[in-house]
Parts: C-alpha cells; structure tokens; sequence
C-alpha cells in the first residue's frame, strides 16, 4: 500500500519512481502522504479543552514520529529498504522546525504528544518562528550566527483562515494562525497553533543575525529569543509574548 502511494505521488509531483527520486524528493513526497492522512484523523474532543501556551516547543523533526503514531513506520522502513534506501537518510532531508531551543521547549513538545496519545482535547499555541535561534557556522576560526530558515511553502505547516486584530499602543496588527496536526499514537489528533504576520521580512536581516528591532511589522516573529542586550530588544520580547497570549486569549 505505501509502496504504491509513494510510487503515486512521485509521479504526480516530479515525474519519478522510487528508484529514480533523490532523498528530498522521496521526503517530500512522504510529508504529502502522512499530512493527508493526519488531515484524516478524528480530532480529540470533549466537555472541555486545554490549551498549552508557550514561548517555544521544540517539535523536533516530525516525519518518524508521525509515521510511528500512524502505525506506518515499519511498513515505509521495509519499502524503502527494499529499494536500497535507508530511512534515516530520508530523515536527514528533513528541515527541523525552528520552533524552539531547550528542555522547556522539548517539554512543551513532550506534552502535546501525550495529551494527543491520551485522547484527550488539548491544543498548543505559540508563535511561528521564521529562523528559529541561530544557525552556527565559522569563518576565520571565528564563530558567527546566521539565520535558520526552515519554512519551504512545502512543510509541516498548514495555513488557516483565523486571523486577529491584536492593538499595541502605537499601532494593530492582523494576525494569520498556521496549523501542525499533533496525531496521537494508534488514533485521534490534537493541533499546534502558530501565530505569524503576513507583513514579517526576511530580507531585514544583515551581518549574520542583526534587524532593526523597533520594525514590528516586519520583526516580530523572525526569531526565537531575539537578542535582549539593550532596550529595544526587551521590547520586542514584550511585543512577542503579547502577540502570542492575546492571539490564545
């Protein structure tokens, strides 16, 4: 069955089999399948829902962990094993979510996974980082931070029709929610909400990881933790967290 829904849609997407597709174009393919089946899950419901709300949630990469809970790793593991290909290298094409840094994050992460696992009703809402923290890199036996991108337009994100108006004291903004299914392991599905703006800009930043921080309009959501060494950086922080709890609110 999988070996033939993947066959399926690599060549609709890019005119290729399995023995034919590269590593990026078999996950691609993959994430099309496994999102199409999530969107078919029964939605956790009850009397009353939970709502986690959190700065970061350190999702981790998503495709194993959604074929686990579906119940389809083994048989994808086979398929792909039996075309001389090892899932692990379909796991390293996979861009991790920029969503969150530390043992909080990964807590926050670990929890929704249990909530949806239980069948119980319960939702995460956080903010939708464009490049997360940073990325390491070195030039000159220096370290230096570059922007973390991981947002392709074909990711785990689903974008949605919720939108807020969220006032500050000197200007409003309109909010655009994005989902990612949270399946339960052998059934049932929770979400996580991620509130972005439309108007953010990648294009502000220079010199590694530098932005003009009074831009919020274009600055909000660019990074997780963005630097609070001076004024404007506490700022912004303030702007973060006001944006994401009145979006939950």
């Amino acid at each position: 069955m999988m070996e033939q829904e993947l066959n399926k849609v690599l060549g609709e997407r890019f005119g290729k089999t399995i023995e034919e597709a590269c590593m990026e174009e078999i996950y691609h393919a993959l994430l099309t399948i496994v999102k199409g089946k999530m969107k078919d899950l029964t939605p956790n419901t009850g009397s009353r829902k939970l709502y986690y709300i959190s700065a970061e949630f350190l999702i981790g990469k998503l495709l194993s962990n959604n074929l686990i809970n579906l119940g389809l790793f083994d048989e994808t593991a086979e398929v792909l094993k039996k075309h001389g290909i090892d899932i692990a290298d379909i796991e390293e094409a996979e861009l991790e979510p920029s969503l969150g840094n530390g043992g909080l994050g990964r807590l926050a992460a670990c929890f929704l996974d249990s909530i949806a696992t239980l069948k119980l009703p319960g939702d995460g809402v956080g903010l939708n980082y464009h490049d997360g923290l940073f990325k390491q890199t070195f030039a000159d036996h220096k370290q230096r931070e570059e922007k973390n991108p991981w947002m392709t337009g074909d990711d785990w994100l689903t974008r949605t029709d919720v939108h807020f108006e969220v006032p500050f004291k000197d200007l409003t903004v309109t909010s655009t929610m994005y989902d990612i299914d949270v399946p339960g392991y052998e059934g049932g599905k929770n979400s996580l909400h991620l509130f972005d703006l439309d108007s953010v800009d990648e294009s502000i930043i220079h010199d590694g990881i530098e932005f003009d921080k009074e831009d919020i309009r274009r600055g909000l959501t660019l990074f997780l933790y963005p630097d609070d060494s001076d004024e404007k950086g506490q700022l912004l922080r303030i702007y973060q967290q006001y944006f994401m709890v009145s979006n939950a609110a």
